[in-house]
């Protein structure tokens, strides 16, 4: 999920249009210090430990998820008191902040805890479960083995609270992971603990897995066939010792199954498979009365490839009443099922007036080895520059899997059209042209990526200055001397601390040479008041009910949403900030993937936009299982104005992208969107 922006000042954080009912001057004078603290990523002891001993129990469990999403390991000791709270809604944020916290110090914490007779509530339990398997390690993983095959000492009756955030989380402890006391749960009574048994032995693809899956298609339970079609795929197969034909047979019966998304992992894994002879049984769904359902079986017949494919594609591309999503994927799909068809198709995409169109062609282009670079060379002079940079992408792109190749070298040509679009004024072309240039970068081009840097500075986003910087380090791993040299008056500014709080903290993740020549990345200072901070608390924090806001899909229905300001006030904040601008009115889904994600909130429509600010992560407790929406990301902290809606229960994405709302009422205008169709409007 792709979104990268630069911090900037707020100027407002937005309001309520209801009055507000009475609440404590005690409580926002205690919370937004916290807020303020958590914003600016500050570890302060001082007002952190004020936070954890307030005697409310909102301001307590407030700053235990402050200690929580701060990350610094300093906190852990904070934390550890607060498992004995009086207040079980404490205990759980305890849990739940250990788990983002990642220390492995508070494993014998956790487990201790678990094991006192006293009480704990059931969402505290599993919040344990869940930071056992975040914070990971072989300690954790053997109490969780031993809990799921019933040896430990815990109470019975919390064992049974523990092990279904156990099951679901599992997969977080990789090769640790005690898969075999799992196996019984597949065949357990309980839905629930068998759909996630099936999700997370799918996930680690062991070869004990394989006949588990294989028996989920064929569970009574809708959510249960779903994922299972989701993991019988062509490499899960061959990693759990499975026979492909079997799965094959499967997957080819669940086509026909009464629930869409069913068929829609059913035909994406089948795919994987690369089988010319499933092609009719795919074809028939592109009369499918799901549209999401047809999406998927176009991008399958890519896959499927053969003269049959191959023809239905061909076809389906000339079809104006088909969705701009299935041509598309057609013409995608194309690229893989048949190159000298896919050559002749998209030269008209390639002309067309729609920059979308454009885009479409140059990155179908760009999954292909044998790509003439002449398609990208000449989209290079196209007067969009969005639709410039998707060339540079999938030159790029095509260049990296040539590389692979041990008998191939680079291409010269592609890192010349680089180097002259590095002062490009777009920073979109600029970013493109810098990570394009970094597997060929050499000591002649630091003056360029310097002038790249320089001109960067000024821009709203991030992703050129990100991709100078990625670059830059590639070349201090061919010239060791490289900061040194830095060093010279004329070309110290690159060794100056950026303002950019994301640029810093990449460079802390991924050069720690030049991260410590600029200083610690955080806090960061977001030019906001403490006074911004308690109107953040009283209008969302403390609320007496949450936000709703109505997105507006035309002839698709409406959707609602609750905004869940309690547990995600400054994002909350933000998205209501650009809501009430308009900023979304118009704007496509410029990502759909079938029963998975719905992504908006980019002005380009090209999946790089954002407002020209970041936002902080705010991970909470809430989980992508119905339909949630969440802040989209290109790392930590670089969330902005692009969003998203999941289709389908998504446990690797729980405590990865802030939460801040959920589907409100109906469900049914979701599976109606597909790629490309517009939002008429989102409003309070």
């Amino acid at each position: 999920m792709l979104q990268r922006s630069l911090l900037l000042t707020f100027a407002s954080f937005g309001s309520l249009i209801l009055p507000l009912a009475a609440q404590d001057p005690a409580q926002v004078e205690a919370l937004a210090p916290l807020l303020m603290a958590e914003d600016r990523r500050s570890f302060d002891p001082v007002v952190l430990a004020h936070g954890v001993n307030d005697p409310d129990p909102l301001v307590r469990g407030t700053a235990v998820l402050t200690i929580g999403r701060i990350g610094d390991h300093r906190g852990t000791q904070l934390l550890v008191p607060l498992l004995s709270d009086r207040d079980m809604g404490v205990v759980a944020n305890t849990f739940f902040a250990f788990g983002l916290l990642r220390d492995t110090v508070a494993v014998d914490a956790v487990i201790t805890r678990l094991r006192a007779p006293d009480s704990l509530s059931a969402d505290a339990v599993g919040e344990a479960a869940t930071a056992l398997a975040r914070i990971g390690g072989a300690g954790a993983a053997r109490f969780i083995g031993a809990v799921l095959s019933g040896t430990t000492d815990m109470p019975i009756a919390r064992q049974t609270l523990f092990v279904p955030n156990a099951l679901v989380d599992g997969w977080r402890l990789g090769a640790l992971m005690p898969a075999q006391a799992m196996l019984h749960f597949a065949n357990d009574t309980s839905t629930d603990l068998r759909w996630r048994t099936v999700s997370t032995l799918g996930r680690l693809r062991i070869p004990t897995a394989g006949p588990v899956v294989l028996r989920g298609m064929r569970d009574p339970v809708p959510s249960l066939r779903e994922t299972a079609a989701r993991w019988l795929t062509r490499s899960f197969a061959d990693t759990a010792g499975l026979a492909a034909v079997a799965a094959k047979t499967e997957l080819a019966r669940a086509l026909n199954d009464d629930q869409p998304g069913v068929r829609i992992n059913a035909v994406g894994s089948l795919a994987t498979f690369n089988d010319s002879t499933v092609a009719g049984k795919i074809i028939q769904l592109l009369a499918d009365g799901d549209p999401n359902v047809r999406v998927a079986a176009v991008s399958a017949l890519g896959n499927a490839r053969g003269s049959a494919a191959t023809h239905a594609l061909d076809l389906l591309l000339d079809r104006r009443d088909a969705s701009w999503a299935m041509r598309r994927a057609a013409l995608t799909a194309l690229a893989r099922a048949d190159t000298a068809v896919f050559a002749r198709r998209s030269a008209t995409w390639l002309a067309s007036g729609d920059f979308r169109d454009r885009i479409a062609a140059l990155q179908a282009w760009g999954t292909l080895a044998a790509a003439d670079a002449g398609v990208f060379r000449s989209a290079l002079g196209d007067a969009d520059a969005r639709v410039q940079a998707a060339a540079l992408e999938g030159w790029h792109s095509v260049d990296a899997m040539r590389r692979r190749s041990p008998s191939a070298s680079g291409d010269t040509s592609l890192a010349t059209a680089a180097r002259t679009r590095l002062r490009a004024p777009d920073e979109h072309v600029r970013a493109a042209a810098a990570d394009a240039l970094r597997a060929s970068v050499d000591r002649d081009d630091l003056d360029l990526l310097l002038a790249g840097w320089r001109q960067s500075v000024a821009d709203p986003g991030s992703d050129a200055r990100l991709a100078v910087l990625a670059t830059m380090h590639a070349l201090a791993g061919r010239q060791p001397d490289l900061l040194a040299r830095l060093e010279n008056p004329l070309q110290r500014d690159f060794l100056q601390r950026p303002d950019d709080p994301v640029v810093r903290a990449e460079a802390a993740r991924s050069w720690p040479d030049l991260a410590e020549r600029w200083g610690a990345p955080w806090p960061i200072d977001t030019h906001r008041t403490l006074d911004d901070y308690r109107s953040v608390v009283r209008l969302y924090l403390l609320a007496p009910d949450d936000l709703h806001v109505t997105i507006d899909v035309g002839g698709g229905g409406s959707i609602d949403v609750q905004l869940l300001g309690h547990e995600a006030p400054l994002t909350v904040a933000n998205f209501l900030r650009l809501v009430d601008r308009h900023y979304f009115d118009g704007s496509r889904w410029h990502r759909v993937v079938p029963n998975f994600v719905l992504q908006d909130g980019d002005p380009t429509g090209t999946g790089n936009g954002g407002p020209g600010w970041s936002i902080r992560d705010e991970i909470n407790r809430e989980r992508y299982v119905m339909p949630m929406v969440g802040m989209a990301l290109s790392g930590p902290d670089t969330g902005g104005s692009q969003w998203f809606i999941n289709l389908s229960p998504q446990p690797h994405l729980d405590g990865q992208y802030t939460i801040f709302g959920k589907i409100s009422g109906t469900f049914a205008p979701l599976a109606r969107i597909v790629q490309g169709d517009v939002i008429r409007s989102i409003h309070r």
